[in-house]
């Protein structure tokens, strides 16, 4: 089965679990060399496998889903148990992203609107911008109660306004829910500590370098660079990182001289 296509927040902390379980191994091997050799042998043999198990992360691009049967199975007992949004938002990320369902996953989302819950209304929205209807995720964004209090309702109407071409306010958007995401610990996901804080981080990594984004198209470089190296930092693995290239800066040029 061939690897998902994830979201880069997704992705980050898919690479970063597939980084310690690489390196839980290299920690033991070390031990191992320690106790029957010396301490220096055992520091020199875990650097090394450190270092490959960060390479390794580095070059991974993609993971495979869990097998299809046992996915839905799975949901299928969850589902029947639990109908929270938080569960109702997994179930249809699941069905588009593994059973590649979107009518099905956007169908249930809709069934669920009237809870107002900013997670599933954002997942309605992700799904939507992905299958090319902006507008209309758009307008289910800004109907929901939170759309200008919660950060990830605000990050998705800022990809969305910055895909239809509506910079000015997609950055406004952005900035806003950095402001927010920096006040509050986000996403709630209800999942391990440690899955919410790496997601955490790749939410925000996200965030600005969305709006490093709009700057270059806005031709406002230096708080462009601020935010890609922001958003770098956040970011463990180089390959996810992103910068502020000439080929970037030439666009924003041409881009301001069409008006």
């Amino acid at each position: 089965m061939s690897g998902i296509k994830y979201d880069l927040e997704i992705l980050y902390v898919q690479k970063l679990y597939y980084f310690m379980f690489l390196a839980t191994f290299s920690i033991l091997i070390s031990a191992i060399i320690v106790w029957h050799f010396d301490l220096h042998s055992g520091l020199y043999a875990l650097a090394i496998g450190l270092g490959i198990s960060y390479m390794a992360m580095v070059m991974k691009r993609s993971f495979n889903p869990p097998e299809q049967k046992l996915a839905a199975k799975r949901m299928a007992h969850v589902i029947s148990q639990d109908t929270s949004p938080l569960s109702i938002s997994r179930f249809a990320s699941q069905l588009y992203y593994y059973f590649h369902e979107p009518a099905q996953a956007i169908s249930l989302l809709e069934n669920f609107l009237t809870s107002h819950d900013p997670l599933l209304c954002m997942t309605l929205g992700d799904i939507l911008l992905k299958e090319g209807k902006a507008r209309r995720a758009l307008y289910i964004l800004r109907d929901n109660p939170y759309a200008l209090v919660d950060p990830l309702l605000l990050a998705t109407q800022g990809r969305i306004l910055k895909q239809i071409g509506k910079v000015p306010e997609a950055t406004r958007m952005f900035e806003r829910s950095l402001h927010l995401a920096k006040q509050n610990k986000f996403p709630k996901s209800g999942d391990h500590w440690l899955t919410q804080k790496f997601l955490s981080m790749g939410c925000l990594a996200s965030i600005h370098h969305n709006l490093a984004d709009c700057y270059i198209s806005l031709n406002d470089i230096s708080h462009a660079k601020k935010h890609y190296r922001a958003g770098n930092l956040l970011l463990l693995d180089v390959s996810l990182w992103r910068r502020c290239s000439s080929v970037h800066v030439d666009s924003a040029k041409n881009h301001k001289n069409t008006y």
